[in-house]
């Protein structure tokens, strides 16, 4: 999904670098481009965006935003995993955020605004993909609101994480399209550079 200076710490880098990458459109060009398929901010076609992106005019940056992204979060997982209170929702939360990291990865596969060029391979993994987002995005964050509950060394991740898995659900199910889901977007990885930013202080 979206400067400040880069520490060598993974959970620092993945929390200042996830949220500027995902679906970030850095030319008018690209504007251009899912104009020209129907994409409107409010409305228009329904254009399966950001993914669109990837066989637009800077196609390959769309691709490498994804395995990016997603690599940053399998990373923030491992990172995050030793360091949460041992309880049994631990393993849940680390384990639903590497699978989100994962399907980052796997919506790499390229399809079109009509899928009518792409692949079925290419269909099929990206659009299991999606949805894995979608089902870990909301229970990678209530999971982890039960991972660090009551616990003073991860205040306030519990109340982040409890209303970003709220309000990515809710912003999912609102009907002002593409207007709702980039507030999702945000609020997913909005949450993730919480999570990675407090894991980075969180011995000092």
């Amino acid at each position: 999904m979206k400067g400040a200076t880069l520490h060598r710490s993974p959970c620092r880098l993945s929390g200042w670098t996830v949220l500027p990458n995902f679906g970030r459109v850095e030319h008018l060009g690209e504007i251009g481009y899912l104009h020209r398929l129907g994409w409107e901010f409010v409305g228009g076609e329904q254009v399966p965006w950001p993914s669109s992106l990837a066989r637009g005019p800077h196609g390959w940056a769309q691709v490498a935003t994804f395995l990016i992204t997603g690599l940053l979060i399998v990373i923030l997982a491992v990172a995050v995993r030793d360091q949460l209170p041992r309880r049994r929702a631990r393993s849940f939360a680390v384990v639903l955020l590497a699978l989100l990291g994962v399907a980052l990865l796997l919506v790499a596969f390229r399809v079109d605004a009509q899928w009518r060029e792409s692949r079925d391979l290419e269909r099929w993994v990206h659009g299991i993909a999606f949805l894995l987002i979608i089902a870990t995005g909301v229970l990678a964050s209530l999971t982890m609101a039960l991972a660090v509950r009551g616990d003073p060394g991860w205040r306030p991740i519990a109340v982040v994480s409890l209303a970003a898995g709220a309000l990515f659900i809710v912003f999912l199910i609102l009907p002002w399209g593409n207007a709702t889901f980039l507030l999702a977007i945000v609020t997913l990885f909005g949450w993730i550079a919480a999570l990675a930013g407090r894991l980075a202080t969180h011995h000092l």
